[in-house]
């Protein structure tokens, strides 16, 4: 009988957390500190008690007594090929007067994270999302403040994707209420709705311990990933603040912060007109990094201590925030370019409709103008980055044309620069805790975070923004994958000192945050 690798490390790691305790009170935490804490060893996933190991919560909030109301069918036109979704996809200067429509929020919510498909497993139904999800267990959700949309009055809903039905929370216009919760409040001025993606934590801790952390905010670059290239494909605008009061936003929820709390925001609306774009005033907003030591909030677990440390609160006599610096180059790539591709046509709606994960792989080769393809989409646009510290490598199996081995991707070029040479299937299994889709997938998507060089930018919680950016990304190679007709699996679950060897990396200064594999499905 083969022993459940996993599952052994989960328990192992959950006995030796549950002896060892919590962390001493006073240590402060950082991006390398909370990504050692959640990393896969030979123990297991560490940091976590056995009472936590129990069944999964529902994967659907329930809202009951709630005013419901049915949405449309998602339509599919007008639509962008995604080639064209990706390369076309600006943050907004602004937004146009113009409410949007019932029947146009329905597509955007669908192609969010709708149910796209439905299968049997034991009898019982399983409900496919537009995005992956750890174990299937869709920690994830979405809720959409709404200030113009024709045939449905301004309040905040919660989307319910089994039933693809707002579920009404608060009537009113809360425009100002978000606005006033960001440090630039004037990104979001004019947007017709706002949707704010939460997690519910426990759903991926009961099975994953401290490293759910990771699976969680990694779902949100995912989510939030579909909803930006769906909003380009309708013509819509879209902005995507990274820094708000965390509490404030939760408080507007209803959602404690703690067991839900909003991860990501997303505006949207009809495009503004050309014209200078006035800002407004800025506010400072900085790191709580106050949570108490034995709160209910942070005596849980590592990672709910970070999550309430590194809360944005008002910053009081500070000085306004600086914008955002320029995405840093990295060292000039070794080699030709990349070899060109044709683009294919598969529309944005149908690649995220059709997106699955694989459950194996033939171990079969694929063109280098398909992994080019891949890479342009996944890494190669900078409007579409949100985290500039994130870099991406691959690890190359079967690739015609190009030698196995591990190479880093550059992506002004579309170079990719050699690291490392030699089959390094088996020990991609080995790192990957034994998952022979490691080896027999084509190629793999490396996404590796500088946790120094994001901390020194934005402190502590740009960890956040690494995790989000790293399913953005994974997301676009899900994507481009099955508009080549291939398939793509996350393989999140990996021994960090291991991968981290494999790329050369010290998991101090760089990290691997993500993997997903890509290659001829089965």
């Amino acid at each position: 009988m083969r022993t459940d690798r996993r599952g052994f490390f989960r328990l192992v790691g959950s006995a030796v957390a549950l002896l060892g305790g919590r962390p001493r009170g006073g240590e402060r935490s950082t991006a390398y500190e909370l990504h050692r804490a959640t990393r896969n060893t030979a123990l297991g996933v560490l940091g976590e008690r056995l009472s936590r190991l129990r069944e999964s919560a529902s994967t659907f909030e329930a809202y009951p007594g709630a005013p419901r109301s049915r949405l449309p069918p998602p339509a599919r036109e007008p639509s962008l090929s995604l080639a064209d979704a990706v390369s076309r996809y600006a943050p907004a200067s602004g937004f146009g007067a113009a409410p949007v429509t019932r029947e146009e929020l329905a597509r955007l919510l669908y192609f969010t994270n709708g149910v796209t498909g439905k299968v049997l497993s034991g009898g019982a139904p399983v409900h496919l999302r537009a995005a992956p999800s750890a174990g299937a267990l869709y920690a994830g959700e979405v809720y959409a403040l709404v200030e113009r949309v024709r045939g449905i009055e301004p309040g905040v809903y919660y989307y319910a994707v089994r039933e693809h039905e707002l579920v009404q929370l608060r009537r009113g216009s809360f425009a100002a209420d978000v606005a006033g919760a960001l440090e630039r409040p004037g990104e979001i001025e004019g947007a017709a709705v706002v949707v704010l993606l939460t997690n519910v934590f426990d759903r991926y801790r009961r099975r994953y311990a401290n490293r759910a952390y990771r699976y969680a905010l990694i779902d949100t670059g995912h989510i939030g990933e579909n909803l930006r290239l769906a909003a380009v494909s309708a013509r819509f605008a879209e902005a995507g603040p990274l820094r708000f009061h965390d509490d404030r936003l939760n408080d507007l929820l209803g959602v404690d912060g703690r067991l839900e709390a909003v991860c990501a925001l997303h505006a949207l609306g009809r495009p503004r007109g050309a014209g200078p774009v006035e800002r407004g005033p800025t506010r400072a907003l900085a790191e709580r990094q106050d949570a108490p030591e034995h709160s209910a909030s942070s005596g849980g677990s590592v990672p709910e201590r970070y999550h309430e440390a590194t809360k944005l609160v008002p910053a009081i006599g500070r000085a306004e925030p600086a914008a955002p610096g320029p995405i840093p180059t990295l060292p000039d790539a070794t080699g030709p370019p990349l070899p060109k591709r044709a683009v294919p046509t598969v529309s944005t709606e149908t690649a995220i409709a059709a997106r699955r994960s694989a459950a194996s792989f033939r171990k079969a080769p694929v063109a280098l103008e398909d992994v080019s393809f891949v890479l342009d989409l996944a890494a190669g646009h900078a409007r579409l980055r949100r985290a500039a510290e994130v870099d991406v490598y691959l690890v190359a199996h079967r690739v015609s044309g190009l030698a196995p081995g591990l190479y880093r991707y550059r992506a002004p070029e579309n170079r990719l620069a050699p690291q490392r040479a030699g089959d390094l299937s088996g020990a991609m299994v080995d790192a990957c805790l034994g998952q022979a889709k490691a080896g027999s997938a084509a190629a793999g998507v490396l996404m590796v975070g500088r946790l120094v060089d994001a901390v020194q930018r934005g402190g502590a919680r740009s960890y956040r923004e690494l995790l989000v950016e790293s399913g953005a990304i994974g997301q676009r190679v899900y994507l481009a994958a099955e508009a080549l007709g291939l398939a793509a699996r996350n393989l999140a679950a990996f021994f960090d000192g291991r991968l981290n060897g494999i790329a050369g990396l010290d998991g101090r200064r760089e990290a691997v945050i993500h993997l997903t594999m890509l290659g001829p499905g089965e």
